[in-house]
């Protein structure tokens, strides 16, 4: 579990970095204070939204688990370990699989360079020189 957390971190932190670099170099240069802001929301938002996602898939897992195995009956001392790793598995791989469509989305995202960060365009400009 360590291992896997750890991976995730490490992931989150590579991403995040590369995906803020390749929005602000999308927008101008005088859009960059309103664009930073809404790069902290899309960051922030889903990360709330994900919370209650993960509780609701959680739940509901655990709710599907009991109806199923007619846990009512065996003694709840005995279950209460496999039926709440049950659910954290439900709840973890339904996260894995949107984590993986999200990188295949992402796999498909073109960078584009804003004309105010090409290199060269600054050199002509100011020097003359190409």
């Amino acid at each position: 579990m360590v291992l896997c957390l750890f991976v995730i971190g490490f992931s989150l932190g590579l991403m995040i970095t590369t995906a803020s670099n390749m929005i602000m170099n999308s927008v101008g240069k005088g859009y960059q204070g309103m664009v930073s802001s809404l790069t902290s929301l899309e960051r922030f938002a889903p990360l709330t939204l994900g919370i209650a996602f993960a509780n609701l898939v959680f739940i509901q897992a655990i709710e599907a688990i009991t109806k199923t195995h007619e846990v009512t009956q065996i003694s709840p001392a005995n279950i209460k370990l496999q039926l709440i790793t049950a659910g954290f598995d439900i709840a973890f791989f339904c996260s894995f699989i949107i984590a993986i469509i999200i990188l295949i989305l992402a796999l498909f995202a073109r960078q584009e360079i804003y004309p105010d960060y090409q290199q060269g365009k600054d050199n002509e400009i100011q020097t003359g020189i190409p």
